[in-house]
């Protein structure tokens, strides 16, 4: 074979090599980005459920805030000296 024929099939089969591992970098990389986007929404659900208990806990307070106010209103004066 020629030389000039060997350095076109060179090229060839590199630009295919580079291609196909350019492939498969791509499909390995997706599947670690994939797992992270995974791990991100569980941690995402994690803190709006934090989130909403704390909201509840919260609510509950100031429930008892306004039960005691109110209650502490309703009572007579003491007389003191």
């Amino acid at each position: 074979m020629e030389p000039e024929t060997l350095f076109y099939i060179g090229i060839i089969l590199g630009f295919i090599a580079g291609v196909v591992l350019t492939l498969i970098v791509v499909r390995i990389k997706s599947l670690f980005v994939s797992s992270e986007v995974k791990k991100l929404r569980q941690e995402k659900k994690g803190l709006e459920k934090r989130l909403l208990e704390k909201n509840r806990y919260i609510d509950d307070m100031l429930g008892h805030a306004e039960k005691l106010a109110h209650d502490l209103g309703k009572q007579k004066p003491s007389r003191r000296r």
